[in-house]
């Protein structure tokens, strides 16, 4: 099977959530909208990506793909053209909805595409899809200001040309694979949260989507605090991102290979240690050395929690288990996004501290979750 075109329309369709954020603060000058008229825009494409892979997953599973996949590719090539000629908060708000629900479906098909028929290999798998989705969101605001000399529009119809001209060869590998389907329903996911490891994933989910939360919605001006310009910024955020590029294929290996549960253990205590250094650190060089760290340790994080969920549905109930998977992150990061400028303006630097506490909490939960699966497994086998 050609994976490649499945790996780059990821890339693209994470890029026309990512291209937005260049333009977010001229939509709001332009269109003389509220504050959080621009959040509901920011936010919709999440959001919408969140409701579409819980209300769809099931159908995934049961092997209902050609439709979705027509949906999800016609929502991600229409999105970007919305929000370039939209004018109203309503017609920018759908738009963004539009590219949160070719995102969800897709990924949701993309999934169960690279799985095919075994889940064996599917850590990789997996960890290149996160790679491909990290690099489209990094990569986005970039395009967005390199085509801006050419207007407003271009590199909103660039993006989405993009996902025209490579979502149909993935379109095609997608429907063209056999998958492992399963008579899936609303219930199935019901019964997967009920189950300790995938409990433990969703837990590390929230961590590492909380602490995204944190740091994207208040570094910029933690940052300016510590005496950083807008390029320092820029250098910032791409030593968190860099590591997410390369080592969630890595990551995905030794999941598969030594479990889940033992990844997790060795990512959680890192993660948590480099929200500690934000916490510390006093220098704009403390804090990018905790960054790299941080977006290492992510990479191991995020990837254990997806083949934690894998050990549980294999290839067969993997849409449903992914859905929950980023709903627990998906909710989580809106959460600590929303709430932690208000929180830095109180007290400060001190939040990335009681961040860690938090995510040491949560942490803590995840391993003894593990641990209860590890007990019924034990009692099963007996």
């Amino acid at each position: 099977m050609r994976t490649w075109p499945i790996y780059l329309t990821n890339f693209f369709l994470t890029s026309a959530l990512g291209v937005v954020f260049v333009f977010l603060e001229d939509v709001q000058t332009d269109r003389r909208l509220a504050d959080w008229e621009v959040g509901a825009i920011a936010s919709a494409g999440f959001g919408v990506a969140l409701v579409a892979q819980l209300a769809f997953s099931p159908l995934a599973d049961r092997g209902r793909t050609r439709s979705l996949a027509a949906v999800a590719i016609l929502a991600g090539v229409v999105g970007p053209i919305g929000f370039a000629y939209g004018q109203t908060v309503l017609i920018l708000a759908l738009s963004r909805g539009l590219s949160g629900v070719g995102l969800g479906l897709f990924q949701l098909l993309a999934r169960k595409a690279l799985l095919g028929l075994d889940a064996s290999g599917g850590g990789a798998k997996l960890g290149t899809l996160l790679s491909t989705a990290v690099g489209g969101f990094i990569v986005g605001p970039l395009i967005g200001a390199a085509l801006e000399p050419f207007g407003f529009e271009a590199p909103f119809l660039a993006v989405s040309a993009a996902i025209a001209v490579v979502g149909v060869p993935a379109t095609v590998t997608i429907l063209g694979t056999e998958i492992a389907a399963a008579p899936v329903d609303y219930s199935d996911l019901g019964r997967l949260i009920r189950r300790p490891r995938v409990q433990s994933a969703m837990l590390v989910s929230i961590v590492v989507m909380g602490f995204i939360g944190v740091f994207d919605s208040i570094i910029d001006r933690f940052l300016t605090d510590l005496g950083a310009g807008t390029g320092m910024v820029a250098v910032v955020i791409l030593f968190v991102g860099g590591p997410l590029l390369v080592l969630p294929r890595l990551a995905g290996n030794l999941a598969e290979r030594r479990g889940g549960s033992q990844i997790m253990l060795f990512a959680l205590p890192v993660l948590i240690a480099a929200q500690l250094g934000y916490g510390f650190g006093g220098v704009v060089v403390a804090v990018t050395i905790a960054g790299f760290v941080h977006g290492s340790a992510e990479s191991f994080a995020a990837v254990s929690a997806q083949v934690l969920v894998l050990e549980v549905t294999g290839a067969e109930r993997a849409a449903v288990g992914s859905a929950l998977l980023d709903t627990a992150g998906l909710v989580s990061a809106t959460v600590t996004s929303a709430v932690a400028p208000a929180l830095y303006g109180q007290v400060g630097q001190q939040l990335f501290l009681w961040s860690a506490a938090v995510g040491s909490m949560l942490s803590l939960a995840a391993l003894l979750r593990v641990r209860q699966a590890r007990i019924e497994e034990f009692v099963a086998a007996a």
